[in-house]
């Protein structure tokens, strides 16, 4: 697979008004969400097209840390437009989940597969202030082909830049603490994340040869565990349990993970 470009955790944006350009921008070209409802010749057009450096600015060779992590997951870390690099990173990565889906078959359960495709409508909901009137989710159908390293790949990508959402959104309820509303609305965005990323991982695992996982620690882990009693203060009891459970499901997948271990 081509490399797949990724903010270093340092710039991943703070506020939605941040993302707010490049969202509007994206929804303008038919290049939202909704794509993942889209035809297979519409999906990989619009995965061309947010790939482009002629839509997206971009600049390559930032550093970052974990450069041994980066390089396994074929990532590269990028600066330049970053609520445009933001949003496209999140799509493409989709994209290339829905791909591997569709040629390779999947045992996900259709519950699972509607959670990890809820968080990106989530994501423009929140940014666009949109109401949520629901989604149009496609099952995959029955793939014959058999790409197990492509489906490790694709999913511990989508993994890494759904924890990058989960960064967003929780940088948004430790920074307006006293706006309810707000706070609630960054809860929920975090934990829809949260259970999308554990259906991930469970998809880079869902071939015959059960793979095990990679463990690393990321900087959204490491993010997480420092303001975690912050978001406890800030958002209402029965949201954060939430969010909570949503943390403990995923250290089901990622048992290794000490963070996770840790932080509930």
């Amino acid at each position: 697979m081509e490399p797949f470009r990724l903010l270093h955790p340092d710039l991943v944006p703070q506020r939605r008004e941040s993302l707010q350009h490049a969202a509007s921008m994206l929804v303008q070209m038919g290049l939202d969400d909704t794509v993942l409802s889209a035809s297979p010749v519409h999906q990989r057009l619009a995965r061309v097209v947010l790939a482009s450096s002629d839509v997206i600015e971009w600049k390559p060779g930032v550093d970052h840390g974990d450069v041994r992590h980066d390089e396994h997951f074929g990532v590269v870390r990028v600066g330049g437009d970053r609520g445009g690099v933001f949003l496209s990173s999140v799509l493409i990565a989709y994209l290339d989940v829905l791909e591997n889906a569709a040629r390779m078959g999947t045992s996900i359960s259709e519950d699972g597969w509607r959670t990890m495709l809820w968080a990106p409508t989530a994501l423009f909901d929140h940014v666009l202030r949109r109401p949520q009137v629901g989604m149009t989710v496609v099952t995959p159908g029955h793939g014959t082909e058999y790409l197990p390293n492509e489906r490790a790949q694709a999913g511990q990508r989508l993994y890494l830049v759904l924890m990058q959402v989960v960064r967003f959104a929780v940088a948004g309820v430790v920074r307006v603490q006293d706006d309810r509303p707000l706070v609630e609305d960054c809860v929920t965005l975090a934990t829809a994340c949260l259970r999308a990323a554990t259906v991930a991982l469970a998809f880079a695992c869902d071939t015959r040869d059960e793979p095990s996982l990679t463990i690393i620690e990321t900087a959204e882990h490491r993010y997480l565990w420092q303001v975690i009693s912050d978001v406890r203060r800030a958002a209402p009891r029965a949201r954060f349990e939430q969010f909570a459970a949503a943390l403990r499901q995923l250290n089901d997948v990622y048992t290794e993970c000490p963070l996770l271990v840790a932080g509930c």
